[in-house]
């Protein structure tokens, strides 16, 4: 996963609203293969940690998961604006 690549991934997500800037209800880490991440849009492997962040009621899409960089970079690129 290309650093660069996922933040411009989320950059663009976060304009077009498909990933929230809210602030987070709930935040549970896995390690679990298969899906995709909701930030950079490549798959899970078994090897790496995934992290499901649940948002209030009412915030749309209501949960995503995200690699831990991914997480970590929307985690700023929220913060930013």
């Amino acid at each position: 996963m290309n650093a660069v690549a996922a933040t411009l991934a989320i950059r663009t997500r976060l304009s077009q609203k498909a990933l929230p800037r809210d602030v987070l209800w709930r935040l549970e880490g896995e390690y679990a293969s298969g899906g995709c991440c909701d930030g950079c849009g490549e798959r899970f492997t078994s090897a790496q940690a995934s992290y499901c962040v649940d948002f209030a009621p009412g915030v749309i899409p209501a949960s995503v998961r995200f690699h831990r960089v991914c997480f970590e970079i929307w985690e700023c690129e929220c913060r930013t604006e």
